[in-house]
């Protein structure tokens, strides 16, 4: 993309929402979006060109779009067509945050102007872009759950949606057993940090995605453990 449209914000808006108003009118739509990229016979990578795009805009809200088109190409697309590229973005995910003292993910204005991606954007990234398993094992390491861990403890409590995202980001991380020794993790806590959630939000799809989470983890011993210290029981009958 050239240095003078990545300067025709008006431009580079009206096409990102168009492309991703197109989806979200109709996820099934993103099958064209594919097929069209693979019958160029130069195979143009709408998948690696997005991923640049994001690195290089300055803009927010444009590389929060990109962002959403990006995850749902990749979520779409089979995995050996954009294996190197899909793990190089995760791995951006996984860094572009930052690690640090005490809450990584503040969402105060200070601290926001240098992450690259809103709140919802990050979170819908990890949710979709998991769902593949060659990438959910990217995603399946101590930083990859350092940040859900942080996210749970903040912005979580703050937007039903962000909380959505994440519950819903480790109910699929939970589906492999590699990932069994950080829901154990007594000093990570997740599986408390997550009931903690229905203390601010108890909507249908939140209580829902918690109690599938919970289900898959129920045959886990240590698991066990978590869910009677934190009385699993009294909370599924309450709810």
């Amino acid at each position: 993309m050239s240095d003078s449209v990545l300067r025709d914000n008006e431009l580079i808006n009206f096409c990102l929402s168009y492309l991703d108003g197109i989806l979200e009118d109709s996820r099934v739509r993103v099958k064209f979006f594919l097929e069209i990229m693979n019958a160029f016979k130069d195979k143009m990578d709408l998948i690696a060109i997005l991923f640049n795009f994001i690195k290089k805009s300055g803009e927010q809200h444009h590389r929060d779009i990109a962002c959403h088109i990006l995850v749902l190409l990749i979520d779409a697309q089979k995995i050996e067509k954009c294996e190197e590229t899909a793990k190089n973005f995760v791995g951006y995910l996984l860094t572009c945050m930052g690690i640090g003292d005490g809450n990584i993910l503040t969402q105060s204005v200070s601290v926001q102007r240098t992450k690259p991606f809103s709140m919802h954007a990050y979170t819908f990234a990890l949710m979709t872009i998991c769902k593949k398993n060659e990438l959910a094992r990217e995603i399946s390491n101590a930083m990859g759950f350092k940040i859900l861990d942080e996210i749970l403890t903040g912005p979580c409590l703050e937007n039903p949606q962000i909380a959505y995202n994440v519950v819903a980001t480790l109910w699929i991380l939970s589906y492999h057993d590699f990932n069994s020794k950080y829901f154990e993790d007594y000093s990570l806590g997740l599986i408390e940090k997550v009931t903690k959630v229905l203390d601010y939000f108890n909507t249908e799809k939140i209580v829902r995605i918690l109690l599938m989470l919970i289900d898959n983890l129920k045959s886990n011993a240590i698991c066990q453990e978590h869910l009677s210290d934190i009385d699993a029981l009294s909370l599924v009958i309450k709810l």
